[in-house]
């Protein structure tokens, strides 16, 4: 596939979140910090940074990843591991760094699992199908994360985790009964997770019956439906949102696509969902057309991961999942998320421009998954 495309649909989902963190962003700051611009600087210095390292990303061989894994895989663990550490984080979720700037360890630690998982996929290849040899150590590794993720209160990211890693284990050739039995096991710690904490139960409720919560956990789903559903089919005008006016808590960031519903109407969203599918489609392509195994694995995680989060976005501002704090890829606020975000994306790239130029889906099981066995991918 042109990787000039993919690049084209990256950076115009880059520019389009510029746009729009500074029309959504201005009154918050202007009130918060008493600097309308205060909010777009940050983004902008954040994109620039990522931008760089997206090039480094397209340009460094991907396959460096799988000699570095564990160092990436520490490095994450650890950066994560001292949020929970009093007087360096903040909110109990970001690193304090110098200046206004603060990091965000579990946006980086999402990406060093994809890559990790990925790397034990290709030391343990046939070994995959045991559980206690290929599906135990992910399973340990993604609880001592998503519990980390949790004592930040990040329910959503936790969840993230899972689904990455349940996702891995199954392109890697996992057996589906263990994923099944995993999958069991998973669904009464979720209900427990959700009863137990009362603003994650709240959300649910508010959720089914938003209307009934309206001034408690249901507020921010009315106003962003209400956002939506003002913008009609082309929207009230770029920089015209009402629901920006501190009406919408967050306008910038988890429901920004709330934003682009209104000021861009029906229209504007269907674009932004096309981007989406169109480059979780390029994903899957290069993932197909990887020139070995490491790649598939890693272009297939990368697709997946930001597919699955601007999905969750997306239909949590629309009213079709309970609210759960995931930014939007590439266009919500949020430093960490941008250059982690730019970073698989040029991981992506990086392994298109050394895939093959002939589509070998064929090659893949009828299972849908690889062939453990395929030369090809040893």
């Amino acid at each position: 596939m042109s990787t000039s495309r993919l690049v084209a649909v990256v950076l115009l989902l880059a520019v389009l979140g510029v746009i729009m963190v500074a029309s959504a962003s201005l009154p918050v700051a202007a009130v918060r910090y008493e600097n309308p611009t205060y909010l777009l600087w940050k983004h902008l210095i954040a994109l620039g940074m990522g931008l760089i390292v997206f090039v480094i990303f397209w340009k460094l061989d991907y396959r460096a990843l799988l000699r570095a894994d564990h160092i990436l895989l520490l490095a994450a663990l650890g950066l994560t591991a001292l949020t929970l550490v009093p007087g360096l984080s903040m909110r109990g979720s970001w690193l304090r760094l110098p200046g206004p700037f603060q990091l965000q360890p579990t946006e980086f630690l999402k990406f060093s699992l994809i890559v990790s998982f990925a790397a034990f996929s290709i030391r343990k290849g046939d070994r995959i199908r045991d559980f206690s040899d290929g599906v135990l150590p992910v399973l340990i590794l993604t609880a001592i994360s998503a519990l980390m993720a949790l004592k930040q209160s990040d329910f959503a990211m936790a969840s993230i985790f899972w689904l990455i890693a349940l996702y891995m284990l199954y392109v890697g050739g996992a057996r589906l009964t263990h994923l099944f039995g995993v999958l069991g096991a998973l669904v009464p710690v979720l209900a427990l997770l959700l009863i137990t904490a009362p603003y994650r139960f709240g959300r649910l409720l508010a959720f089914l019956d938003p209307f009934q919560y309206s001034t408690t956990e249901g507020y921010q789903l009315i106003q962003s439906l209400t956002a939506i559903g003002s913008g009609g089919i082309f929207g009230r005008g770029l920089g015209a949102s009402r629901a920006k006016l501190l009406f919408l808590p967050e306008p910038y960031n988890d429901f920004i696509f709330a934003i682009i519903g209104e000021e861009l109407g029906l229209v504007g969203g269907l674009c932004v969902i096309g981007l989406f599918v169109y480059l979780t489609w390029a994903g899957y392509t290069i993932a197909l057309r990887a020139p070995d195994r490491f790649g598939m694995l890693l272009a297939s995680g990368i697709t997946f991961t930001i597919a699955s989060q601007a999905a969750i976005n997306i239909g949590v501002a629309c009213g079709i999942l309970p609210v759960t704090g995931l930014t939007l890829p590439f266009i919500s606020y949020g430093g960490s998320s941008l250059i982690v975000s730019l970073a698989m994306a040029g991981t992506l790239l990086n392994i298109a421009q050394r895939g093959s130029h002939e589509d070998v889906s064929r090659l893949w099981g009828r299972d849908g998954r690889p062939s453990l066995s395929r030369p090809r991918y040893a």
